[in-house]
């Protein structure tokens, strides 16, 4: 071996640290999140129970949602030295990013939801199925407001900031721009303990990472993360309202999807998005191939005991037909 084979050896080993370094960070905030939530899990019980779809059930979703997201995201992101000006990006993008954004996500979640049927259609052949989360309709005003802004402004808010930034933030110093944009969409779908979700959830943190890192700005991500969470308010409370009116209002829901999604395409292409991706100035470059990273993410221990728990709970979710 000569001398310049070795300083690149040692070079790739130094990297490939970094990278797992970054990956034990956001391992071990989301093991706090899973942590949290394991503490509330035997507390919960010994408060009054609310009926489901109530003021207070709804009241309570939201409350313990922030404690369990809010807490190990904000305290990991001080600790690693980010403002929440770091985290949101100083770039200012023009109106027509937030609608490119917009239309991207709207149009993708269409193609997402095909897909997901595909998965649950692959799961039914192995006698397999997913068991899904049953929408009730809150049964106040107050109690829908609640749910509005449990599901439709805060967690784009917080979500954002976790994972487009503080997250992403801290993936792209050791992995580069791509890989860190990859390795947090996985970290998002795994966030959500579904397969069917996995064509969703990565697709939307592949588009809201390549946004923030293109435009240096989380708010257009934010803004397409509010519209795919008010569609699935409208649509579910809908179907739960009354069928009829569900199968009535989740069409043209679609429809307008579809169409803000073509606008979406159109306005990528007419900006020519996929020049800097498809020449490879879109920025930063690791040194590391993809698979030198994902050993680099692999051999964590705290990014190992997160992926047999996310298998465990994936796994507690499908049921036998």
């Amino acid at each position: 071996m000569n001398e310049k084979e070795a300083v690149r050896i040692n070079w790739n080993q130094s990297e490939t640290w970094r990278v797992r370094r970054s990956v034990d960070i956001i391992a071990l905030t989301i093991l706090a999140e899973m942590g949290i939530n394991c503490l509330l899990y035997p507390i919960m019980p010994l408060f009054p129970h609310a009926a489901q779809g109530s003021f207070f059930y709804e009241l309570e979703d939201m409350l313990t949602y922030l404690l369990i997201f809010v807490i190990p995201f904000a305290v990991g992101a001080r600790l690693s030295g980010m403002s929440f000006r770091d985290l949101m990006g100083r770039g200012k993008p023009s109106a027509e990013v937030y609608v490119m954004t917009l239309g991207l996500t709207l149009g993708w979640s269409i193609a997402a939801g095909w897909l997901g049927a595909g998965i649950e259609g692959i799961l039914n052949q192995y006698g397999l199925t997913e068991a899904a989360d049953t929408y009730v309709l809150p049964d106040s005003g107050s109690a829908l407001l609640i749910q509005f802004l449990a599901t439709a402004i805060i967690p784009p808010i917080v979500e954002e900031l976790c994972y487009r930034g503080f997250f992403l933030n801290t993936a792209v110093r050791s992995m580069g721009t791509w890989g860190a944009i990859a390795f947090t969409a996985v970290c998002f779908w795994l966030a959500h303990d579904s397969l069917e979700i996995f064509p969703l959830a990565c697709g939307f943190g592949i588009i809201g990472g390549y946004i923030r890192r293109r435009y240096g700005s989380l708010l257009p991500s934010m803004v397409a993360h509010f519209a795919v969470n008010t569609v699935y308010i409208i649509v579910n409370a809908s179907y739960a309202y009354n069928h009829t009116v569900g199968a009535v209002v989740s069409m043209p829901v679609s429809l307008l999807e579809l169409l803000i999604g073509a606008a979406g395409v159109m306005l990528f292409l007419r900006r020519k998005e996929w020049k800097p991706i498809w020449d490879g100035t879109f920025g930063i470059r690791s040194s590391l191939t993809p698979q030198r990273m994902t050993f680099a993410a692999l051999t964590s221990v705290p990014a190992l005991v997160v992926l047999v728990l996310t298998i465990y709970f994936i796994s507690g979710n499908l049921e036998v037909l």
